[in-house]
C-alpha cells in the first residue's frame, strides 16, 4: 500500500496555471470589497452509476489538468453508503533503463472515516479580499458502495472557488492499494535519459523566421556559451504531420556530450558559416549544441532542406547563418 503523495506533487508542477472555477451560481462579495474569485453554489444529490469499471473508463483524465468541475457537482450527503474510495492518479515512473512512462494507477481505500468527514464539510461562504490565480489541486476521486456502485461526489469549496485544504489533507492520509496500472505513454526514452537530452524540443529555427516580422536576421554566429564550455549536441526528429509551423517540435533521435576534439572542431567550423540564404522548407531533423551545465544560450542547426543555422544568445536578437555540408557530417554523424 502506499500513500497518495508523487502524483499530487508531479500534477501540481505541471498543470497549466489556471484561475478559480467558473462554474454554478456566483456569490457576490460585499460592496466594501474587492471582487474575489468564482464560489460554486451546488444543490442536488451526485449521481449514482451503476457499475464501476476502471479508472480510464469511468474516471479518464488528462496529465496535468485536474477535475476541476468536481468543485460544482453536488456534495456527499448521507444516502450514499460509500465503503471504498478510488483515487486515479497520472504520474510518471521510472523504468529501469532510466526512461520515464505516464502511468495511470487505480488506488484503493477501505478506512474513509477522515475523508467521508472532510467531503461533508459546508462551502466556504465568505470571499477574502484576495484570491490568488494558481491551479487549485483536485483529487480525480470516486466512492464506491457494498454493491459496486459509484459516484463523484462534490469537493467543498473555499471562498475562491477551490478544493478546501481538508479534502488534499484527507486525500493524502488515505492508504491506497494499487489495484490497477496502466502505461500511457512515453515521457523519456531511455537514449534521452542517458544522453542528458530531452525527448521533445521546439524547433527554434522556424519560430523564428516564420510568420510576418521574422526576428531572426542573416549573420555571422557569436557563441551564446562559453567558448570552452562542455557542449552537449542532441539531435530532434521533426514527424511531417507537425512541419509548418511557428510551434513545431522535434522528437528525440540521438545525443550525446561532445568530446573536447569534436567540440573544438564543431566552433571552428561554426565561426566560419556565411549569413543565411533566403529560404523557407520546413526541417525534417535539427541540432540543438547547448552548454552541458544549461548556462548560456543556444544553437540550432537544420540537418536537412535549408539547412539554416540559428544563434539564440540569452539577451539580444537571434542570428541566422547558412551552414554547410561539412557542419551538417561533424553534426549529423
Amino acid at each position: 500500500m502506499r500513500a497518495v503523495g508523487k502524483g499530487l506533487t508531479v500534477l501540481a508542477a505541471l498543470a497549466v496555471t489556471a484561475a478559480c472555477a467558473d462554474t454554478g451560481r456566483i456569490a457576490e462579495p460585499p460592496a466594501d470589497k474587492p471582487r474575489g474569485r468564482p464560489f460554486p453554489t451546488v444543490t442536488g444529490t451526485p449521481a449514482v452509476q451503476r457499475a464501476w469499471t476502471s479508472c480510464d473508463t469511468d474516471a479518464p483524465m488528462e496529465f496535468g489538468r485536474p477535475p476541476l468541475e468536481t468543485l460544482a457537482l453536488p456534495r456527499l450527503d448521507t444516502g450514499f453508503a460509500a465503503t471504498v474510495a478510488v483515487h486515479c492518479q497520472l504520474e510518471p515512473k521510472r523504468r529501469a533503463d532510466r526512461g520515464e512512462d505516464l502511468v495511470l494507477t487505480e488506488g484503493r481505500a477501505t478506512d474513509l472515516t477522515a475523508l467521508l468527514a472532510a467531503l461533508r464539510l459546508p462551502d466556504e461562504t465568505v470571499i477574502p479580499d484576495l484570491c490568488t490565480t494558481d491551479m487549485p489541486w483536485v483529487p480525480n476521486l470516486l466512492l464506491l458502495d457494498a454493491h459496486g456502485r459509484w459516484i463523484r461526489p462534490g469537493l467543498p469549496a473555499t471562498g475562491c472557488g477551490k478544493a478546501r485544504v481538508e479534502i488534499a489533507n484527507a486525500v493524502h492520509a488515505l492508504r491506497l492499494t494499487i489495484v490497477r496500472e496502466k502505461v500511457v505513454r512515453e515521457i523519456l526514452s531511455s537514449g534521452a535519459a542517458v544522453s542528458g537530452c530531452t525527448q521533445d524540443w521546439r524547433d527554434m529555427v522556424a519560430a523564428e523566421t516564420s510568420g510576418p516580422t521574422p526576428s531572426a536576421l542573416p549573420g555571422h554566429i557569436s557563441l551564446p556559451f562559453e567558448p570552452t564550455a562542455e557542449l552537449r549536441l542532441c539531435v530532434f526528429r521533426v514527424p511531417a504531420d507537425r512541419q509548418g509551423t511557428r510551434d513545431v517540435a522535434g522528437t528525440f533521435d540521438s545525443g550525446l556530450l561532445l568530446s573536447e576534439q569534436r567540440r573544438e572542431v564543431i566552433v571552428r567550423t561554426l565561426a566560419s558559416m556565411p549569413p543565411a540564404q533566403e529560404c523557407s522548407a520546413p526541417a525534417d531533423r535539427f541540432a540543438v549544441l547547448r552548454a552541458a551545465d544549461n548556462t548560456g544560450g543556444e544553437i540550432y542547426v537544420e540537418l536537412d532542406h535549408c539547412r539554416r543555422i540559428l544563434t539564440r544568445p540569452m539577451s539580444g536578437p537571434p542570428t541566422l547563418a547558412q551552414a554547410d555540408r561539412t557542419l551538417i557530417e561533424l553534426l549529423g554523424r
